[in-house]
């Protein structure tokens, strides 16, 4: 080590530029370029990591060359590497003077060496994204001054020349805390701590340009302006889109349709710049660094999932393939009018109804489902073509539909909330028919009935014997020859009446209650409507129909209790007018009095 080396100490964390910058200066030199041509080395080479002139300035100090190393910042054209760490220009300030006044102070403080001279820069300050010393709880300041071309990277130089406003810097160091990007930044810068591994594929420049563009589109909008957000909101940006960035990739892909959900509430066209704002331009239009590569494939991938994109877009490139239709793009290639096809889509629940306010371009569907749902609309059989299909006539066949035992595609037009033509799956009425060969016990023979035959000798419905025969619990059940689908079927009508037979509910008809009051059937409904009389609804053990009856209880505990103005003119041979007259003049009156006719309490009667 030389003399000129002990003079003053290379600090940790202190770029070699600085370290040049501070000797020249101590040892009187003007600017660090004459220090450095006296000696041998271009000024210029040190400050951008040219090899030759780096191993001149070792020798010259008498210094291993891989001591000065953790110092050296590489400037390319388009590229500058610190710590490793590839950055972009825009995220350096190598030009202009960037420091911490509190730092430098204490630097001066307490740093070894000659004063005056110990007050160093750091690798951190090159980078924009590191906003705040962390030390001081103050933002970092650029000096305004511009200056002159031999003085770039000259930091003691610079230093000097802005001694007289430090008053203004001191001022302009506002309070400022670290956001979460500048902490990974300068993880990444110092090689310490855990970092996601996610983001550690991605060179530095590339994490920095997402956070701080993820961020601003989530505080500003996805078309925010650059220009309007100060440092201070910067700082804010970067930390809010860092922390969806930490989470990984799947962190990153829930950001992206997150934008898609946003995208779907509103009636806008779609595109990549339309869902993701800026984020899609930068990529798209303002570079073509294949290190963002990785990122537009997640992107073209999310948009490929959840956009109508398909062969003759582009979204970062040729689109070659389609995953998801909408109502426009879909009707374009099966060469289904939209209106048909969207009124399928809603009825089979693929789409909703338009009294959500759904615009017809955000009706998205899978593709490959779609496929296989639009051959079915073009593929499958109309109503008349059905019914032949099934070998059911008219009645039956829409009874198989009212009950679903079949199903249309996509609704029809009696029963679906949107009008539209009954088509069916082939498919679905061949598993239909399957399901009735199936259900097949034996031969056919004379005593056996088609379905419609065994419908009027058993009673009961077309329905319950197709759920009979489909649930397999008859005993006898047979194909005729000749006949195919419902029309072949043959059925045991004894077998499906002892099955289907309701028990005898033991209760009287109206006809058998008017009977034993007596009184006409006209009294008794008036009975039953003014609730006089109770009555229950119940299957006729015979006809299977329901019908009113009464229970036998019910009519027994009535007629205990009142009586007919007609039944006491016949009980004692008079005249209904003379009774009632005489039951007036008693001071009896009816209890009620039902269709015109006057009932009386039988403890009334029995008073007299």
């Amino acid at each position: 080590m030389t003399r000129l080396a002990e003079l003053l100490s290379f600090n940790a964390g202190e770029t070699l530029a600085s370290y040049c910058s501070r000797l020249a200066a101590a040892c009187g030199y003007r600017h660090a370029r004459s220090f450095g041509t006296d000696l041998g080395f271009r000024f210029q080479g040190v400050a951008v990591g040219d090899e030759v002139d780096v191993n001149t300035f070792a020798s010259v100090l008498g210094v291993s060359r891989p001591s000065l190393s953790p110092g050296v910042v590489i400037t390319g054209d388009l590229m500058t590497i610190i710590a490793g760490q590839r950055l972009s220009r825009a995220y350096v300030q190598r030009n202009r003077l960037r420091f911490c006044p509190s730092c430098i102070r204490d630097d001066e403080l307490h740093l070894d060496g000659r004063r005056g001279f110990r007050g160093y820069g750091r690798l951190a300050w090159l980078v924009t994204p590191i906003r705040a010393c962390r030390q001081h709880g103050v933002r970092l300041i650029t000096s305004p001054i511009e200056p002159e071309s031999r003085l770039h990277h000259d930091f003691a130089a610079n230093l000097a020349a802005a001694s007289f406003a430090a008053g203004t810097f001191d001022a302009a160091a506002a309070p400022m805390e670290p956001d979460l990007l500048q902490e990974y930044v300068e993880s990444r810068i110092r090689n310490t701590g855990a970092r996601p591994q996610w983001l550690e594929a991605f060179p530095l420049y590339v994490v920095v340009k997402l956070s701080e563009t993820i961020g601003a589109s989530e505080r500003h909008g996805i078309h925010f302006h650059a220009r309007s957000l100060d440092e201070q909101e910067w700082s804010a940006c970067a930390g809010v889109g860092y922390r969806i960035l930490r989470g990984g990739e799947l962190g990153f892909r829930d950001y992206l349709e997150s934008q898609l959900k946003r995208f779907r509430t509103t009636k806008g066209d779609m595109g990549g710049r339309v869902v993701f704002g800026r984020l899609y331009e930068r990529l798209a239009h303002e570079t073509s660094d294949e290190a963002y590569d990785p990122i537009r494939d997640i992107m073209r991938d999310v948009a490929l999932n959840n956009l109508p994109l398909g062969p003759g877009d582009d979204f970062f490139g040729p689109v070659t393939e389609r995953r998801i239709h909408s109502l426009h793009t879909a009707s374009k290639e099966f060469g289904i009018h939209w209106k048909t096809l969207e009124k399928r889509l809603r009825n089979a629940g693929w789409a909703p109804l338009p009294a959500d306010d759904n615009p017809l371009e955000r009706i998205l569907i899978n593709a490959e489902a779609l496929k296989n749902f639009t051959a079915d609309v073009t593929g499958g059989l109309g109503g008349v073509e059905a019914r032949a299909h099934l070998g059911a006539h008219r009645v039956q066949f829409d009874l198989l539909l009212k009950h679903r035992f079949i199903e249309p595609h996509g609704g029809d037009r009696a029963e679906a909330q949107l009008p539209v033509l009954k088509r069916f799956r082939t498919e679905g009425l061949n598993d239909f028919l399957a399901r009735l060969r199936l259900a097949v016990t034996c031969a056919d023979d004379e005593s056996l009935s088609d379905i419609s035959t065994a419908m009027k000798k058993a009673v009961c419905s077309f329905a319950t014997i197709m759920n009979l025969v489909l649930d397999r619990k008859l005993q006898k059940v047979a194909l005729a020859e000749n006949f195919h689908g419902i029309a072949a079927i043959r059925v045991d009508a004894l077998e499906v009446a002892a099955m289907t037979r309701p028990e005898d509910h033991g209760c009287y008809s109206l006809r058998f209650v008017a009977s034993e009051i007596p009184a006409k059937e006209q009294v008794v409904k008036s009975l039953i409507e003014g609730g006089r009389l109770e009555a229950v609804r119940l299957r006729n053990w015979a006809t299977r129909a329901i019908q009113v009856v009464v229970e036998p209880d019910v009519l027994s505990a009535f007629k205990r209790e009142f009586v007919s103005l007609g039944n006491l003119a016949r009980q004692y041979g008079r005249r209904s007018a003379n009774i009632r007259r005489d039951l007036e003049n008693l001071e009896v009156q009816p209890a009620f009095i039902a269709a015109g006719m006057p009932f009386y309490r039988r403890s009334d009667i029995e008073r007299m």
